[in-house]
């Protein structure tokens, strides 16, 4: 990383999180888990959801993944 990525980073302006196990189709290859990544992104930076329990993500394919009740 460079200087200025660095400092974003230690600042917690960004967090890299890497998803074993998958393509260039992360949403295909592990929806679950894409589906859980986003989630915490949207509660750590408290992001209102547009379901209030639950996060809904539809793949290209139109498979869909819920996470929450």
């Amino acid at each position: 990383m460079d200087k200025e990525l660095t400092i974003a980073h230690m600042e917690g302006k960004f967090k890299m999180v890497v998803i074993e196990d998958v393509g260039h189709a992360i949403q295909e290859d592990k929806p679950q888990r894409t589906a859980e990544v986003f989630k915490e992104f949207l509660a750590k930076f408290h992001i209102p959801e547009k379901y209030k329990d639950k996060l809904v993500i539809t793949s290209i394919s139109g498979k869909k993944v819920v996470i929450g009740s």
